[in-house]
């Protein structure tokens, strides 16, 4: 409910502006909810071990257990997912002239090809997402100074958690998505768009963690198809994400 709490106490200028904050903040809190669920700690013959728990994933999303939200939620994870994703693909030119400094040149040569490379898988993706429909008008600079004002206050809520590499990895994802809202917002060519090497690293370390949720949904998917064969088929996630359903 943490987040809920912050939504109801932002002031934003536009219903889609907070909506939009709502839903990547949600969909953050979907992918670390699974995985929790998907690296859980299990108990067998030869002792403990870390794995997948569908009772753990049922009881965080499945409807009957989470009064109808918990569709919402991965929703949302779908939604943050495309937010990021189309910031590295509009970021592209600046992938292709940026430098990768790893130490060794050969390394070098290596993650810059192996970057936008992916990134140009990427852009076989449908492009569902359309940035230029928020922050519109006279005060739009002034909107989103405090969309990105909310998840700075995120990021000082952070510091409360105890676990060192829950902290981490909170702090990570919402430097991301930070980035991938700076990627997508800022004005003037995105060559020209100045990024520090932190920010470079969260924003894909972000999104590798939004992929690995994707898949582990698909995971708990098979294996509640083989536990439950009358299962509904699963909805096209990426339905309603069209660029008029911001």
């Amino acid at each position: 409910q943490w987040y809920q709490r912050r939504v109801r106490q932002a002031v934003v200028s536009t219903q889609s502006t907070g909506r939009v904050y709502f839903r990547a903040v949600s969909g953050l809190h979907a992918s670390i909810s699974i995985h929790l669920a998907a690296k859980y700690p299990l108990e067998d013959f030869f002792g403990q071990k870390w794995g997948m728990n569908l009772a753990e994933f049922s009881r965080r999303f499945l409807p009957e257990s989470t009064d109808g939200e918990g569709p919402h939620w991965l929703k949302n994870l779908y939604f943050v997912y495309l937010l990021e994703m189309r910031a590295l693909t509009k970021a592209l030119p600046l992938w292709r002239v940026t430098e990768f400094y790893t130490g060794d040149t050969t390394e070098d040569e290596q993650t810059k090809m192996g970057v936008v490379g992916t990134v140009e898988k990427l852009l076989q993706c449908p492009d569902t997402f359309d940035e230029a429909e928020l922050f519109k008008g006279p005060a739009a600079g002034e909107i989103l100074g405090e969309f990105l004002t909310h998840f700075r206050n995120i990021t000082s809520i952070m510091d409360c958690v105890t676990c060192d590499k829950c902290r981490l990895w909170g702090k990570i994802q919402i430097r991301g998505l930070g980035t991938a809202l700076k990627i997508l917002f800022s004005p003037g060519p995105v060559t020209e768009l100045q990024l520090d090497r932190g920010e470079i690293q969260t924003i894909f370390n972000a999104f590798n963690q939004l992929s690995h949720s994707l898949h582990y949904v698909q995971e708990f998917r098979k294996q509640m198809e083989t536990t439950s064969p009358h299962l509904p088929p699963s909805p096209n996630p990426f339905s309603g994400f069209g660029r008029n359903e911001l």
